[in-house]
């Protein structure tokens, strides 16, 4: 079990943070969040003024992290071939980074990189079910992400490596600035 979960904290670093509190030795943190037996977890946004919600659930590590990062906030737009001109033409300055996924759902670790490169890159999703899209960017495995290098002639620089955060923002970096 405790592979287990060493492996998910290691998919999520970087992705969310996470921190303890000892409340025998700062009571007064632990009172100020109502916090009168542990373990008590608190989820919390990025939102300053956010009390921190608690954490019900079952007490496993896999768990906790998918409640923390449905709770993460997303900058990204899902991209169908229809509005695909509209996000390509959006902010014309900053390249656009599509991941081509059979997700339903924003994976953890793309939200975060949407939330680093906020005011630099622009990040958008595409599911397995735009088979226009597919088609001209010739994605043949899902997961891909990529970086629309021309939007016009669907030219690309795809990432090749495992979708691990400090790999992803290495590759993305370089489109960033």
């Amino acid at each position: 079990m405790k592979d287990e979960y060493k492996t998910l904290a290691e998919k999520m670093y970087g992705i969310i943070k996470v921190g303890a509190v000892e409340c025998e030795e700062d009571e007064e943190l632990c009172e100020e969040f109502s916090v009168y037996s542990v373990p008590t977890i608190l989820v919390f946004t990025e939102d300053l003024k956010d009390d921190g919600e608690r954490y019900n659930g079952k007490m496993d590590w896999k768990s906790i992290s998918n409640y923390a990062t449905r709770k993460m906030q997303s900058f990204v737009s899902v991209v169908t071939t229809e509005i695909y001109n509209d996000f390509i033409q959006r902010d014309p300055n900053k390249y656009k980074v599509l991941l081509f996924t059979e997700r339903k759902s924003t994976a953890p670790v793309y939200k975060a990189l949407s939330k680093q490169f906020k005011d630099k890159l622009l990040f958008g999703e595409v599911r397995k079910t735009e088979t226009e899209l597919i088609n001209v960017f010739g994605i043949t495995k899902f997961p891909t992400l990529l970086v629309v290098t021309d939007p016009i002639e669907h030219e690309k620089d795809v990432y090749e490596e495992e979708l691990r955060m400090d790999r992803l923002t290495k590759f993305l970096n370089k489109y960033s600035y």
